[in-house]
């Protein structure tokens, strides 16, 4: 069953692919290039922190562009867009002009990823959208890890890398605009009720932030960590990939592992752990780092998928999907503040600043986790089964989770009494931290 829903989606995935790994090019390339430009670390870390926000942005605006153009010309149009932002950033060295193009490139991948996102949920069915979710996420991921080793391409100092970026984003619209496939009828829109969201799950908030902080500084200052600890930018280009990697590697076997106890002793576990790892890369040799980041990134990457599957633990008062795009986005604003948070800490101690606040982050986190298991116990057993994430989508891959068609179908709650979403829906909000 899996092989004809992957050959009606390959044309998807392919182009999906090489986007990606052209984003996560770029996403390295900024960093290094604002360090040998002389930028302040505060300076790198708001370039960071504006690309996040046009995503965000990108989110609630590019619904209605292809409502009123289609998915294939808005995706061509964004495409040209992000294209045309990479390019120019080779014209200049005006940090401005930088922060312009940088908010434009998160707007233009946002509507990306809701374009394609759109489409794979066109053509797949209920019975195997966990396991095309399970695909996108890990092609998404080990794509993500590709762009990171094109770093070792060519050097920094030229606009090699940028045109690299700027063709991969061009030539991943030539399979996508070519699909014979039929164009979906709506493109989700994005809705964020932040009481909504807590009421439904504190725990799963704080999870979804602190992914959103740690990730969205990862992206946005690590290879600047890496320059300014002595690294070479082949070691930079291992370490950024061994990150993601290691996130890719471990977030299923801890979803599993999630199903079998309270979601949160998982999450509060990996925290703590992540937190011991940061402490653990202050006093470890440089050339050590690149190795040590496999076991950062497994930690600190998967947090965003279990917080998501805690939600929906606790979501049979709520819509899943709306809940779950309020996650995205408060985890997008965790991405916002990340980069400037430990950026203000490097300027201020030093490159090893950024270990020192992120693992601080994670303790907070995990202690915080920690009391909330404390204070509620579990409202209820697991209703549906963990279900693989990425934080490389946009709210287009929520409605791809199979739980946003499962919620409210008795006969998926298996031996539960049906009265039961019923006393869950009174009582998430009071009982369910």
């Amino acid at each position: 069953m899996l092989m004809p829903i992957i050959g009606r989606i390959s044309t998807l995935l392919f182009g999906m692919a090489i986007l990606i790994a052209g984003h996560g090019l770029q996403l390295a390339y900024v960093p290094l290039r604002a360090e040998l430009f002389g930028w302040s670390n505060l300076a790198a870390g708001m370039l960071g922190s504006v690309y996040f926000s046009g995503f965000l942005l990108g989110c609630f605006l590019v619904p209605y562009l292809v409502s009123r153009s289609g998915h294939i010309r808005s995706f061509a149009a964004l495409s040209s867009l992000g294209t045309a932002s990479i390019l120019a950033l080779a014209l200049s060295e005006n940090y401005v002009f930088w922060l312009a193009l940088r908010f434009l490139v998160g707007v233009s991948v946002a509507g990306l990823y809701l374009v394609i996102e759109s489409w794979f949920n066109e053509l797949v069915v209920e019975d195997n959208r966990g396991t095309v979710l399970a695909f996108y996420t890990m092609i998404a991921l080990f794509a993500m890890a590709s762009g990171q080793l094109l770093l070792k391409v060519s050097p920094i100092e030229d606009g090699s890398l940028l045109i690299l970026a700027a063709m991969l984003f061009v030539a991943a619209a030539i399979p996508i605009c070519l699909t014979r496939t039929s164009q979906p009828s709506q493109i989700p829109s994005a809705s964020f009720s932040p009481f909504l969201v807590l009421r439904t799950s504190t725990a799963a908030t704080i999870g979804a932030l602190i992914s959103g902080l740690v990730t969205g500084s990862y992206y946005g200052l690590a290879p600047a960590y890496g320059l300014q600890i002595g690294l070479a930018i082949d070691e930079i280009s291992t370490m950024m990939a061994l990150g993601i990697i290691g996130g890719a590697l471990t977030q299923l076997p801890l979803g599993r592992l999630s199903d079998k106890m309270d979601r949160r002793i998982v999450i509060f576990s990996i925290m703590i752990v992540g937190a011991l790892v940061s402490l653990l890369m202050l006093f470890s040799g440089v050339e050590g780092v690149p190795y040590l980041m496999v076991f950062y990134g497994g930690c600190a990457m998967p947090l965003y998928a279990l917080s998501l599957a805690h939600a929906s633990d606790n979501s049979a008062s709520s819509s899943f999907l709306e809940i779950g795009t309020g996650l995205m986005i408060v985890h997008a604003l965790g991405a916002i503040v990340g980069p400037l948070l430990v950026a203000q800490a490097m300027s201020l101690i030093g490159a090893h600043a950024f270990f020192i606040v992120n693992g601080l982050i994670l303790m907070l986190g995990g202690s915080a986790i920690f009391v909330l298991t404390k204070i509620r116990g579990s409202a209820r057993e697991h209703f549906t089964e963990f279900e693989m994430a990425t934080t490389v989508s946009a709210q287009g891959a929520i409605t791809l989770d199979p739980r946003v068609e499962s919620e409210f179908d008795e006969a998926d709650l298996g031996e539960v009494p049906q009265e039961v979403p019923q006393e869950v829906s009174q009582e998430v909000a009071q009982e369910v931290p």
